[in-house]
């Protein structure tokens, strides 16, 4: 009986922490557009969401269904350099994943329930994927703003406009920033403001760094002062946060290598144990309880190892 319940209500406490979960990116997300709104002008916002919503080519009705299950996915549309796998592998990579825990899930469950565990671990897989492409585009991102910055304030002190700085960082520096500040430029050369072209950028990529470099840039032109100082000074401060990070990163190592050893063990005292005595390991296979036992104990290694990644990637997050 114990184990029959087991891993329903694993699932069901998986199902309920990836909810509080999306629930609390959704509120940061919307706690920080709230702070946003308290240093960018209204007609700037409502300018970005109007470039988010409106379209000649598809109607307003479709893309907002599509933009809503695009970002329930994590899929890295507006930039596209973001891909490490091509969209169509990640979904076949989903519709793998659902199929498998379709298979252990109904040797504990009816097959109804089996089927809405395979489509919602296959969606979860997805996102995971899309997510993690997201994180690694942002990682690199960050990693290049010190520079970026930089080399912003060598351009302001020689006297030019910050768009002439802005087309200097996307004609020198390296990919995926080079991409990021033509977008920029194109803006700029268009009539937006340096401060909402790169609010733009921040919505387009969730750098949380590059809403503070619009907010900066945006309260400079209005209150005036020396740029490059200000600039110099948000270098800094972007400096010191990338040493924290990689500091606490540095520090989780030894919970990342527990967290390895501990989902490898299991795999690697089974394989000894096949080698040595099949007798024991063919239960697993041959018995329905085995087999059910064997399911229980994969589902529950992958929801550990999953557990264990989200507590350290919590843990480290700036």
């Amino acid at each position: 009986m114990l184990a029959n319940l087991m891993l329903p209500l694993s699932l069901l406490a998986c199902i309920v922490a990836g909810f509080v979960w999306v629930a609390k990116t959704s509120r940061d997300r919307r706690d920080l557009q709230k702070r946003l709104a308290d240093v960018v002008p209204t007609g700037a916002l409502q300018q970005l969401n109007r470039e988010d919503s409106d379209s000649i080519r598809v109607r307003p009705g479709a893309e907002s269904r599509f933009a809503t299950l695009a970002r329930f996915l994590k899929v890295p549309k507006d930039v596209p350099l973001a891909h490490v796998l091509a969209p169509p592998w990640i979904f076949m990579i989903g519709i793998i994943g659902a199929g498998l825990f379709f298979w252990l899930s109904q040797f504990l469950m009816s097959v109804p329930v089996s089927v809405l565990v395979g489509l919602g671990s296959g969606v979860l897989l997805v996102r995971g994927i899309f997510g993690w492409e997201i994180g690694r585009y942002q990682a690199k991102l960050v990693s290049q703003l010190p520079d970026a910055v930089q080399l912003v304030v060598s351009v302001t002190r020689a006297g030019l406009p910050v768009s002439e700085a802005f087309r200097a960082v996307a004609d020198e520096m390296g990919s995926p920033t080079r991409e990021e500040f033509a977008k920029v430029v194109n803006e700029i050369a268009l009539g937006t403001s340096p401060d909402v072209a790169l609010l733009s950028m921040h919505h387009r990529t969730g750098v949380t760094e590059y809403a503070i470099f619009a907010v900066t840039i945006g309260v400079q032109a209005r209150s005036g002062g020396r740029l490059a100082e200000t600039i110099q000074n948000l270098a800094e401060i972007v400096r010191e946060r990338l040493v924290i990070t990689a500091r606490a990163k540095a520090l989780s190592g030894e919970a990342k290598a527990s967290g390895v050893i501990m989902a490898l063990l299991p795999i690697v005292s089974g394989g000894i144990t096949a080698i040595t005595q099949p007798d024991q390991i063919a239960i697993l296979f041959n018995d329905p309880r085995g087999t059910r036992l064997l399911a229980i104990g994969i589902i529950t290694l992958l929801l550990g190892a999953l557990t264990m990644r989200q507590l350290i990637a919590g843990a480290t997050k700036d």
